[in-house]
């Protein structure tokens, strides 16, 4: 609540919305890239390396296979537009430490968006500037969209006596069981990830590295800290993912098969 009110009495209800546009327009391409490849790994595992799917443990280990590919690709598409995010979310701490310094004028108008936030990052650190941060993003990805896939097939797979027979309800359920479980396991990641990535652009980066950015969070607020913020995460998690496979497993259905 402290964030919210900070964040209205600086920016009003739009500072809310920060850095939503690239999202917005980038999900639902991510979402369908991430989906088809973790398809495209479980048939391929199963035609060519003898993966089974008919036991629970089969099934566990076919989709956490199947979903830390599919996350570790997503995280060369989905680095950058995180990145950009974060850089849009923290323009008006950037930009008064860059008028703090003299970097820019007092009185200067800077005009806001997502599009000079890109050309920001390349000015500063090149074109590969926009992938900073990706292997601690590669591991969130990799681990998280593992456990993500592995929780929803055996969720469901125990909800319901066959996988194929589950209704609604069950892919409702199960797919906000792999959200909060994924979450946990890798929000501590997710912590540190974005903090490195919120130093990325300030005038006097704080952190070197994955190592030195967890110890000096450690140390600030104990091990606590570094999951400040999983509540609010976690009542996010529930709706989004109940709804994300809800949505996936109607689609599948008003899909003709192939002939």
């Amino acid at each position: 609540m402290s964030c919210v009110r900070t964040t209205y009495a600086e920016e009003g209800a739009r500072g809310f919305f920060r850095g939503m546009i690239p999202p917005l327009i980038t999900v639902s391409i991510i979402k369908s890239v991430s989906f088809t490849i973790y398809e495209g790994s479980k048939t391929n595992l199963i035609e060519h390396y003898g993966f089974s799917k008919d036991t629970l443990p089969g099934l566990a280990k076919l989709s956490l296979i199947s979903g830390g590919v599919s996350g570790a690709f997503i995280a060369l598409l989905s680095c950058p537009l995180e990145l950009v995010k974060i850089q849009r979310q923290l323009e008006q701490v950037l930009l008064k430490n860059q008028i703090a310094s003299g970097q820019i004028p007092a009185n200067e108008v800077v005009q806001s968006s997502s599009w000079r936030a890109v050309k920001q990052i390349v000015q500063r650190k090149g074109v590969f500037g926009l992938w900073s941060g990706l292997g601690c993003h590669s591991v969130r990805d990799a681990l998280g969209t593992s456990i993500y896939f592995a929780g929803y097939e055996t969720m469901k797979r125990v909800l319901s006596s066959e996988g194929s027979s589950a209704g609604p309800m069950t892919h409702f359920m199960s797919g906000g069981f792999c959200g909060i479980l994924s979450w946990l396991i890798v929000f501590p990641v997710d912590a540190i990830k974005t903090n490195l990535q919120k130093d990325i652009m300030m005038v006097q980066p704080k952190y070197t590295n994955f190592w030195n950015c967890a110890r000096s969070l450690v140390r600030k607020n104990g091990v606590k800290g570094l999951y400040r913020g999983l509540n609010v995460t976690l009542i996010r998690a529930f709706p989004i993912h109940s709804l994300n496979f809800l949505v996936y497993e109607q689609v599948l259905k008003s899909i003709p098969p192939p002939q």
